[in-house]
């Protein structure tokens, strides 16, 4: 398999790792701790209201912070394509493109590079159709990989569940099928995720109008543009905590190092939502970074050549560098935020934990939740 990232010395990883593993258990004022006094198991300390995951060893995916960015690459293609253990041109990928509801631009550009590859692409399209039961299982079974595109994973989790199709999704993850995406495509997998949902252009019919129905590209590709926050013209929406179909544990968020056209970052926005929502870990994924999970092994994967959150030091010339790379969060009993880089590579069960009590998944984000789905109603067959 291919390197993590050609900056990534050994001594690096391993000063990175030794650091993440020899984290302080703090004591509440009153003498007795919640916080489980174990450091060299967990990269951060595992309170009494969560435990450290045991992963099924048949789970495996890779997890990036954009999916345009990172499957459009052959270093994050490549290595999906490994997971399976085959070669490409033995390898069905399954592409459900809902959360970007089946708009063809989305889906050629996180699957052409694997059509090249020799990879089998197939497409299961659910946004804006009813698809029989029969067929989406069918669909589901024969695919080695499972794609999920970037886009409004509020919509796309409640038409899987309205549809059936996150069950069998659910089943084929524990199959041992390749679970990948990015953004959207992430978030879905886990517990829930730091989501832009919110945001009206990722709206079902907005989206549509604007890639299905608009016949002049120019104002098209300046909507684009203005998405990233860069044209000094913020909007009017905020960052919602979502549901994910709850097949790995944690806090998702994607696009880590980003400020999307709210012009808020979603580093800063993912604090406090950590502080609204104390019970879980979360983990910040730098917009050209992904998170491997390999059944009881972990990675993170730093796409080469481009700039991320985690600082590496100085480079023989004495310039910094900051590469793509991933962060975890979580909240101590003073209720302090503390974020910690996550380490390059490890055990699951050292990363992950989940939340003891379901009921702690406290969806205090549950108003803007509603609204959103009376702003971006779902499609009802």
């Amino acid at each position: 398999r291919h390197s993590i990232h050609p900056l990534i010395s050994g001594h690096l990883h391993n000063s990175l790792e030794s650091e993440a593993r020899t984290t302080m258990v703090l004591l509440p004022r009153n003498g007795s701790s919640n916080l489980i006094a174990s450091a060299s198991n967990t990269i951060v300390p595992c309170p009494a209201f969560r435990r450290s995951y045991t992963p099924n060893p048949s789970l495996k995916g890779i997890f990036a912070g954009s999916g345009s960015a990172s499957m459009s690459t052959r270093y994050m293609a490549q290595a999906v394509v490994d997971l399976t253990q085959r070669r490409p041109q033995d390898v069905s990928l399954l592409y459900i493109g809902t959360a970007s509801y089946d708009i063809t631009k989305f889906r050629e550009k996180q699957t052409n590079l694997f059509s090249e590859m020799g990879v089998t692409v197939e497409s299961l399209n659910v946004a804006n159709q009813f698809v029989p039961i029969e067929e989406m299982e069918e669909a589901v079974d024969k695919a080695d990989i499972i794609l999920v595109s970037g886009g409004n994973t509020l919509y796309a989790v409640d038409r899987w569940e309205y549809l059936g199709l996150g069950e069998m999704l659910k089943e084929a993850a524990g199959r041992g099928k390749v679970m990948a995406g990015g953004s959207a495509g992430a978030i879905c997998w886990f517990d829930g995720g730091h989501s832009d949902s919110a945001d009206p252009d990722s709206y079902r019919l907005s989206m549509l109008n604007e890639f299905e129905g608009n016949t002049d590209p120019s104002s098209n590709e300046t909507k684009r543009k203005n998405k990233d926050g860069d044209d000094g013209n913020s909007k009017d929406w905020e960052y919602i905590r979502v549901e994910g179909l709850g097949i790995w544990p944690g806090l998702i968020c994607p696009h880590y190092d980003r400020i999307q056209s709210n012009g808020v970052p979603r580093m800063s926005d993912f604090d406090s939502m950590m502080k609204r929502h104390p019970y879980e870990l979360g983990i910040g994924i730098d917009h050209h970074a992904a998170l491997e999970l390999d059944g009881e092994d972990f990675r993170i994967l730093s796409i080469p050549g481009q700039k991320g959150s985690v600082e590496l030091g100085d480079d023989a010339d004495g310039n910094g560098q900051a590469v793509p790379g991933a962060w975890l969060k979580y909240v101590d009993d003073d209720g302090t935020l503390h974020s910690k880089a996550c380490p390059w590579s490890g055990k699951v069960t050292e990363l992950l934990q989940m939340v003891e009590d379901a009921q702690k998944h406290l969806l205090l984000d549950q108003e803007k939740v509603e609204l959103c789905r009376k702003e971006n109603p779902l499609l009802r067959d």
